[in-house]
């Protein structure tokens, strides 16, 4: 007989400091509950982790990896060469080290997790965006309106990728078991943003507001649709609930579509109250599996870590990613989103970070803290997720083989900027991306391509970082045709400097209609596997 295609996602053990666990070995033979003749073909679906943190504005040489890795060579265009090679840490004293910030105890950046991670390096917003939290996830409106470039980017709002994923039926075709179609986290940072009205793509382009409690998130994640125990699980049905809005949905779909009174503004935010209403129904009525049972509430909570030491900044962060964790295992979420903004809490800055360390990077003794402070955020945080994930989902592949963990940054090494936006990925989407590359898109020694921020420092531009947000949403199963809506490649506003402040944006991409914005949805070079 054939094998039959399955949708399997809660496997292994998973543990986490914050005091839960979930335990489930694979198990091919009782995958089905009819005998198939052999064991049944897993089906893999990608999931995305995004971190993003503030201000960027570390020096290239402490962020990147020595370009001596950088052994094999292409052409993006017959006159822009790329690069890249593979990642490979030295250690000594018990540090393995990519580069000063992506360094880590050797026993946690080991050889196993450096194949599994990418760096990308020459992603570029090609005007001045100043500071935002918008870029991270593509839209670029979410700015501070400084400069003619951020009151234009304003004026052109996006949905970002994770939510565009979340409600697209590419990526979450059944969601049934589903809680949360996004996990968002930090209420301060307005990282993610959707549709007023996500179903049908209306409407006006709204902020996601994160959760501040890890608790909180926990609680809209394992809320059971079965009675659930840290004993033995029990196959008693709570009692239905009625949907909630079955009262008052009629009514309000008569006042909309019957009443000539109501404006077309009025009639929108009708209908985006109602397919809220629709959302909060569905997810009330959402049934997760029964592994589940065994999740535990968290004996932690993050809102109670002060952050006054680099401990308590991590300890905040890792609570979160438990719950996250046990989220991917239990499979009622995919996507989580992590606003963590400024790192001065990892260093236990006490001043203002803003004013006295981000701003005026260029010092010796501002380039140590900013270094520090992304270290410690990539071995405590970021390795510690990807830590979490690295356990067995099926056979010869983890929960992070079917992730993607990606972290960013507000600027690049120059506070403001945007020429080679660092990018950190750990994980291949589920076989979609080649794994331990480092990739080097600029255009290097063209003077064209060249620009100096200050302090004795050289960038040199490259690809487009919406190139990287379409390549992200590719890796995620949603195609071009998804998220080309308003007619043009990429993702995210395709905006040319209006000015010479800044990189020399127009003498390196030219014109919106160069080679760089037109090929912007193809996959990126190097990546795919």
């Amino acid at each position: 007989m054939g094998k039959r295609i399955v949708d399997i996602s809660r496997r292994q053990v998973l543990r986490g400091a914050g005091g839960f666990a979930l335990a489930l070995p694979f198990m091919a033979s009782l995958a089905e509950t009819s005998a198939l003749g052999g064991d049944p073909i897993y089906k893999r679906r990608p999931r995305l982790f995004w971190f993003t943190t503030d201000h960027g504005a570390a020096f290239e040489t402490n962020m990147f990896p020595d370009p001596s890795l950088l052994t094999n060579q292409a052409s993006l265009f017959p006159d822009h060469p790329i690069a890249s090679g593979a990642l490979k840490a030295t250690v000594a004293a018990g540090q393995a080290v990519l580069s000063p910030i992506l360094s880590a105890k050797a026993s946690v950046l080991t050889d196993r997790l450096v194949g599994k991670m990418n760096v990308l390096r020459g992603l570029d917003v090609p005007f001045y965006i100043a500071h935002n939290t918008g870029l991270h996830l593509g839209n670029y409106a979410r700015n501070d309106g400084s400069g003619a470039d951020g009151v234009t980017a304003q004026q052109n709002p996006r949905p970002t990728i994770d939510q565009l994923m979340a409600w697209s039926p590419s990526f979450y075709p059944d969601v049934s078991s589903i809680k949360q179609r996004a996990m968002v986290v930090n209420s301060i940072r307005a990282v993610s943003w959707n549709w007023s009205d996500p179903l049908n793509r209306k409407g006006t382009i709204q902020n996601i507001r994160g959760v501040d409690l890890s608790r909180d998130l926990f609680n809209a994640i394992f809320v059971p649709a079965t009675s659930m125990s840290t004993s033995t699980p029990t196959s008693t049905p709570m009692p239905t609930r009625p949907p909630i809005a079955d009262r008052v949905l009629e009514s309000y779909r008569s006042l909309r579509d019957g009443n000539r009174r109501l404006s077309a503004l009025d009639r929108q935010r009708l209908n985006d109250h109602l397919e809220r209403l629709s959302e909060l129904q569905r997810k009330l009525g959402a049934i997760a599996s029964a592994s589940c049972a065994n999740v535990v509430k968290p004996t932690d909570e993050a809102g109670s870590h002060q952050m006054d030491d680099p401990a308590d900044a991590a300890t905040h962060w890792r609570l979160f990613t438990d719950v996250v964790a046990a989220a991917f295992a239990c499979g009622t979420s995919r996507i989580a989103v992590f606003g963590v903004g400024a790192t001065d809490k990892f260093v236990g800055y006490q001043g203002d970070w803003h004013e006295e360390v981000a701003h005026a990077w260029t010092g010796d003794d501002q380039q140590k803290l900013l270094g520090d402070s992304y270290q410690r955020f990539f071995e405590t945080v970021f390795l510690d997720a990807a830590t979490k994930l690295d356990v067995e989902e099926a056979p010869g592949m983890t929960y992070l083989d079917n992730s993607l963990l990606v972290w960013s940054q507000e600027s690049c090494m120059a506070t403001h900027e945007s020429a080679s936006i660092p990018v950190v990925t750990m994980g291949s989407a589920a076989g979609f991306f080649k794994t331990g590359v480092y990739a080097d898109y600029r255009k290097v020694n063209d003077p064209s391509s060249r620009w100096d921020p200050g302090g004795s420092n050289v960038v040199w531009l490259g690809v487009l970082y919406s190139q990287w947000l379409a390549t992200v949403l590719q890796s995620m199963g949603v195609t071009p045709a998804e998220f080309e809506l308003w007619g043009h490649k990429g993702y995210g506003y395709p905006l040319l400097a209006a000015s010479e402040y800044g990189p020399p944006w127009a003498k390196h991409y030219v014109s919106t209609s160069s080679p760089y914005f037109q090929k912007a949805s193809d996959i990126l070079p190097f990546l795919k596997a």
